[in-house]
């Protein structure tokens, strides 16, 4: 056959196709207990226009925001807001608040009030000189899985405010961490409020990690840091271990042992309240074990620094993050009050986005997330919320890969679950590039997300978690900003401006 008429033949083959594209119903037809769907063109076009930037060519826009290069106004502008003494400073106040106001990697704050963050702020300017471990909670779903995410915040904020160790851990871990190693000498059974592992409990002592263990007998548990690539500097040795007991129906010992370090905790007489036992450390170390011996249930064990930051990392595969209302009140308080918390950082909403096929489910699970953030807020009013929205996740529609159709909406309504209910928002979708953008960590390389298009590599998750701790940063310095020029009014120079 000539070339021509082969030529002749797709040219006709593909324009039959556009032309039953154009007339194919969206929903398809039912044939014969088939459904048949067919791509329309609209679909197929834009999937091939969309996204032409590469994944590194979208964060240099973001980093080029987070970089505040000032602006320099006019000095008509500047004399018309009376501070002509001050361009500098002037610049410096425009720069900060067009990220504030405008910049896709910003936090969004109830009333646009970043000062939600200050007295945070002001605690872990203080850490150090009063002796103080400032505790930051980071709950999330598999997406921050052996300590990614978390771990590059901790290492951060450790580096700039002082602390050292790996925080809270559970009696028993299922889920295996780049950080710490940890064993048991016997099995003994767990408790997790919800996800894949969910195992539930006849009462609701799950207590701040979201699961317990029940402890009647004996049994060792021996915890090592990990000196690895992959675990950072501060997270290796601790000076500071605390055991989290509670609920003990009798006497209960702790033998803590490492090396020449013998100590044992006691608690003589039953009790139904929160214990948290404490063994200050006269050096540093890396690894130890506990000989635990009664009946009684145990929370987690913290390793940490005798003051600076603690952050601990909290995953829970497979939730969508509404599980608070099932620990008890009185459980969780009391926990974070006796470890000093400061942020909780919640990390949700990818698992749900797969089943959210309509408006009234995404707004059902709005509502349950709504009450999960105004419970924390009642029953622990000093800890600030910070909600940290879901990645961009990717599966075939239609035969093309694209962003879960809902997911937009899914962001959007976290985004007012936690605005209305006195928490701040970070977007993780908008900061890695909005729609699509998964596709092109994928495709990067090194890999930043995993060929299952939802979950971030090491790697990936070290690059969105620099975004992170960046901008926290920058409210961290324009707070800093603020408290050198205490005389003047801010906003009113900004409303000038404008």
């Amino acid at each position: 056959m000539r070339c021509y008429k082969i030529l002749i033949f797709f040219v006709s083959v593909l324009s039959l196709l556009a032309l039953l594209s154009l007339v194919f119903p969206v929903d398809g037809y039912n044939v014969g207990g088939f459904h048949l769907r067919f791509v329309d063109m609209e679909t197929l076009l834009s999937s091939q226009d969309e996204d032409v930037e590469t994944a590194e060519e979208k964060l240099a826009k973001i980093e080029a925001e987070l970089r505040l290069q000032f602006v320099h106004d006019s000095l008509e502008r500047v004399y018309q807001a009376e501070i002509a003494d001050s361009m500098a400073y002037v610049d410096t106040l425009v720069s900060f608040r067009n990220f504030i106001d405008n910049s896709t990697a910003r936090i969004y704050f109830p009333d646009d009030d970043p000062s939600l963050f200050y007295d945070l702020f002001a605690r872990l300017d203080s850490c150090s000189s009063n002796n103080e471990v400032v505790r930051i909670l980071h709950y999330g779903d598999s997406q921050i899985e052996s300590d990614r995410i978390t771990g590059y915040i901790r290492e951060q904020l450790q580096n700039k405010f002082g602390g050292c160790g790996v925080g809270l851990v559970p009696a028993v871990q299922p889920i295996p961490s780049v950080s710490v190693s940890q064993r048991a000498s016997d099995s003994i059974p767990r408790y997790i409020a919800d996800g894949n592992f969910r195992q539930k409990l006849d009462n609701n002592h799950y207590g701040i990690l979201a699961q317990m263990a029940h402890l009647d007998g004996d049994v060792t548990l021996s915890f090592a840091t990990r000196n690895v690539k992959d675990n950072y500097p501060n997270a290796r040795s601790f000076s500071k271990v605390r055991l989290l007991v509670g609920n003990t129906y009798g006497p209960f010992s702790a033998n803590l042992t490492s090396g020449k370090i013998n100590v044992i905790k006691n608690i003589e007489e039953p009790t139904a309240e929160l214990r948290v036992l404490t063994w200050d450390l006269d050096t540093t170390m890396s690894k130890f074990s506990l000989r635990l011996s009664g009946d009684a249930e145990i929370y987690g064990v913290s390793m940490e620094g005798d003051y600076g930051v603690a952050v601990d990392n909290i995953p829970l595969r497979g939730s969508s993050g509404t599980f608070f209302t099932s620990i008890s009140r009185d459980l969780l308080s009391s926990a974070m009050q006796q470890l000093n918390v400061r942020l909780i950082i919640l990390e949700f909403g990818g698992n749900a986005t797969a089943y959210m096929a309509s408006d009234s489910l995404i707004m059902s699970y709005k509502n349950k997330i709504s009450k999960q953030i105004s419970y924390l807020k009642r029953i622990y009013p000093s800890a600030e919320i910070l909600f940290i929205g879901p990645a961009d996740m990717s599966k075939k529609v239609d035969g093309v890969l694209q962003t879960y159709p809902n997911l937009e909406s899914v962001v959007n309504c976290l985004k007012e679950a936690a605005l209305e209910n006195g928490a701040a928002f970070w977007s993780m979708y908008d900061v890695m590039g909005g729609k699509n953008s998964m596709i092109k960590w994928a495709e990067h390389q090194p890999a930043w997300a995993s060929k299952d298009y939802i979950h971030f590599t090491r790697q990936g998750a070290n690059r969105i978690a620099e975004l992170f701790v960046q901008t926290f940063m920058i409210y961290y310095d324009y707070y800093h900003f603020l408290k050198r020029h205490p005389q003047r009014n801010a906003d009113d120079i900004i409303m000038k401006l404008k």
